[in-house]
């Protein structure tokens, strides 16, 4: 295969190159998450075992930095801020693609904006020392020795998969992102709903306690007269039929409202609680996703998918005849 000048790599052995790192990134990834929450979480943009922004970001330190692989602090410095600000750069574009953010680091000390850290840079820096100089010779070594039909066969299959799975996870970020927009809409139409109502009923108790004050400090022979004709017409049949016909006028009103409120919360509640495994797969694989458009619906969406997942599990375990923690049962009850 031939050679790329000055990166001395051919396009045969980066992509051999940046499989391997992808699947180690994604395998990272798992076991990380695994020790933090405790269960298997799919990590990655992709649906297939692999982390591409590892396989770039070790390609970028291997074709820039060789040269320093004899040393330590100096590849130590540099790879840590490559791959930080590559990482900055992924996070700043894939937010601006989605509308999304994928990764948090806000709780983390020393961090920027939340897309990159002092510690997540420090382990950037120390494991690039451990890929350059002792990981990737071996993986150069493997890659000779792989036959080339072989070699070429892998990477039709590969590029096959992984332009498939990009673009079947772009439509459930599109997926996601659609939902999102109209429970957003939604919530927002319920709301201003629920305010006209309000604000009428409000000022409409408000006109009619106004009045009645009025009328109660009114001391003139006037207001009495007033008064008392009111009295006398309300004790009368047709005084009855009237007011009962007001009563039935307004309460029509008000039953028409509250059915068209009813109406939009049974579509938001449908929308959040809809069942779509690519979405929830997206969810799962960032728990720290937060959307720049939609942030109180994405959080809404989140927390409920992350109690039917909970009631699944208790349902699971029931079913298995096995035991429930008193925290399940409680979230059960």
């Amino acid at each position: 295969m031939e050679v790329i000048p000055y990166i001395e790599f051919s396009l045969y052995e980066m992509f051999h190159i940046f499989i391997f790192w992808s699947f180690i990134g994604w395998c990272i990834e798992v076991c990380y998450m695994t020790l933090e929450t405790g269960e298997y979480q799919n990590r990655g943009f992709l649906n297939m075992p692999i982390c591409p922004i590892y396989g770039f970001g070790v390609i970028m330190v291997v074709v820039f930095f060789r040269p320093l692989s004899h040393t330590f602090i100096p590849l130590f410095l540099v790879t840590g801020l490559l791959c930080t600000t590559f990482e900055l750069l992924v996070g700043l574009g894939m937010e601006k693609m989605f509308h999304a953010r994928w990764w948090d680091y806000s709780h983390e000390r020393f961090n920027y904006k939340g897309y990159i850290c002092l510690k997540v840079s420090l382990l950037w820096g120390f494991g690039c020392v451990i890929v350059i100089r002792i990981v990737q010779p071996m993986v150069e070594k493997v890659i000779d020795l792989m036959p080339v039909k072989l070699g070429l066969a892998l990477i039709v299959i590969w590029s096959v998969l992984i332009v498939i799975d990009l673009i079947s996870s772009i439509c459930a970020v599109n997926k996601l992102n659609n939902r999102l927009k109209q429970i957003d809409e939604i919530s927002k139409i319920m709301l201003l709903s629920s305010v006209k109502i309000g604000e009428k009923l409000t000022n409409e108790t408000l006109e009619i306690k106004g009045k009645y004050d009025g009328f109660i400090e009114a001391k003139d022979a006037k207001t009495q007269e007033w008064r008392e004709r009111y009295e006398r017409y309300v004790a009368t049949k047709e005084g009855q039929s009237h007011f009962a016909e007001l009563k039935k006028k307004y309460a029509k009103i008000v039953d028409a409202a509250d059915f068209k409120v009813s109406e939009w919360r049974e579509k938001y509640d449908k929308l959040v609680g809809m069942r779509d495994r690519s979405v929830e797969r997206l969810l799962k694989a960032f728990p720290d996703i937060r959307s720049t458009s939609y942030s109180e619906s994405l959080e809404e969406l989140k927390n409920k998918l992350s109690i039917a997942a909970r009631f699944r599990r208790i349902k699971h375990k029931d079913n298995d005849g096995g035991t429930v923690s008193g925290t399940d049962a409680e979230e059960k009850q």
